[in-house]
C-alpha cells in the first residue's frame, strides 16, 4: 500500500515538475512565434511594398472602414502559410481561442476568406516587390511544371471539386504524369524562377495541357523576360516559338536536343546543374508549403492558395537576404 502512495506521489511530481512546465513554455513559444512573425511580415510588406497601400494601410478608400486592413489580411495570411497552418478553419479557432488580445477585431471567416481572394492581384505585386531585390539580374531563367491533384482518379465521375463550369474559370480534368506514376485528376502548375530558385512569373492550366503552352503565351509585354536565358527540358522543344520569343524579347530558349534530332549536340553539364534547381523549388513548395494538399473546392480559392504559398515562399528568402542567411534555407527563417 505504501508503495502504491510513493508511486503516485513520484508520478504526480514529475507531471507538474516537468511535463506541465513543458507544455507551458510550448504555449508561449508558439504565441510569441506566431506574434512576432506576424508582425515581421505586417512591418516589412509595408516597407517595400508601400507604393500599394496608399490609404494608410489598405489599397483604396473605403467608405466604411473594415475590421482588418488589406495589409493586415495579407499579412495573416502569409502568417499561417509561414507557420505551416493550412486549414484556414484551424488558423481561425486558434486566433480566437489563444489570441483575442492581439486580433480583437476579427472578422468572419468567410469575410476573411473572400477578401483574400480579392486581394490575391494585389498580393502578387507584393511578391514581384520582394522578388525584384532577391533576383541576380545576371541570372538564368529555369521553366517547368508540376501535377496538383484536386481529387483521386477512382473518385473522377463523383467528385465536383474544380469541375464546375458556372463556378470554376479553369476546370480541372485528366492528365498523365510519369513521375506520379499514372493518370491523376487536377491542375499542372507553371513556373518560371531563376537559377538561384527566385520566382519570377507562374501560370495554372488544366492536367492535360501540354508543357509548352507557357511559351505560347508570353507576350512582347513581359517585359521582366526580356533579354535572358531559359533553361528548359524537352517538353519545351519548338523551333516556331523559340524565333518568336528571341524576335520579341531577345529570349534565348535553351534546351537540351533529342538524341535522334540531326542537329543533335551534347548539353552542358552547367547548365543541367541549374535547371535541378527548379527541382529543389518544387520539393521545398511540397514539404514546407504543403502545395499537393488541396483544400478548395473552387478554382478561385484553389489559385488563391498558391498565390499565398508563392508570396511566402518568396517572403522568406527576402528576408534570409536581409538577415545574410542563405535565401534558399527558407524552413526556418524566422527563427531567433
Amino acid at each position: 500500500m505504501q508503495r502504491v502512495e510513493w508511486l503516485k506521489k513520484t508520478v504526480h511530481m514529475i507531471i507538474n515538475q516537468y511535463i506541465m512546465d513543458y507544455l507551458t513554455i510550448q504555449n508561449i513559444r508558439n504565441m510569441h512565434d506566431l506574434v512576432s512573425i506576424y508582425n515581421k511580415i505586417k512591418k516589412t510588406l509595408k516597407e517595400v511594398a508601400k507604393e500599394y497601400f496608399t490609404y494608410g494601410e489598405n489599397s483604396r478608400f473605403y467608405p466604411n472602414p473594415p475590421k482588418l486592413s488589406d495589409l493586415e489580411i495579407i499579412s495573416l495570411a502569409i502568417c499561417s502559410e509561414a507557420t505551416q497552418i493550412t486549414s484556414e478553419n484551424y488558423l481561425w479557432a486558434k486566433l480566437k481561442s489563444d489570441y483575442k488580445t492581439m486580433f480583437t477585431e476579427l472578422p468572419h471567416r468567410t469575410r476573411f476568406n473572400h477578401r483574400k481572394k480579392v486581394l490575391s492581384q494585389l498580393l502578387m505585386k507584393c511578391t514581384d516587390s520582394l522578388a525584384s531585390h532577391v533576383i541576380d539580374p545576371d541570372d538564368a531563367l529555369i521553366i517547368d511544371s508540376m501535377p496538383i491533384p484536386t481529387c483521386r482518379v477512382i473518385r473522377e465521375r463523383k467528385s465536383k471539386a474544380c469541375r464546375r463550369p458556372e463556378f470554376d474559370e479553369i476546370i480541372a480534368d485528366k492528365g498523365f504524369n510519369k513521375v506520379m506514376g499514372g493518370y491523376y485528376i487536377g491542375y499542372k502548375f507553371h513556373l518560371i524562377t531563376t537559377e538561384s530558385g527566385v520566382y519570377v512569373d507562374m501560370l495554372i492550366t488544366k492536367a492535360s495541357t501540354h508543357d509548352s503552352i507557357f511559351l505560347k503565351l508570353i507576350e512582347e509585354s513581359d517585359q521582366h523576360l526580356r533579354n535572358k536565358t531559359l533553361l528548359g527540358d524537352r517538353g519545351y522543344i519548338g523551333k516556331a516559338t523559340q524565333l518568336r520569343l528571341f524576335d520579341e524579347l531577345k529570349l534565348n530558349l535553351d534546351i537540351p536536343y533529342r538524341r535522334n534530332q540531326k542537329d543533335f549536340k551534347k548539353y552542358a553539364v552547367s547548365k543541367k546543374i541549374k535547371r535541378k534547381s527548379i527541382e529543389v523549388v518544387f520539393s521545398q513548395l511540397c514539404d514546407e508549403f504543403s502545395i499537393k494538399h488541396n483544400y478548395a473546392k473552387r478554382y478561385d480559392g484553389f489559385e488563391t492558395r498558391l498565390y499565398y504559398k508563392i508570396a511566402t515562399k518568396t517572403f522568406k528568402q527576402y528576408w534570409n537576404l536581409i538577415n545574410g542567411k542563405s535565401i534558399n534555407k527558407t524552413k526556418h527563417a524566422f527563427a531567433a
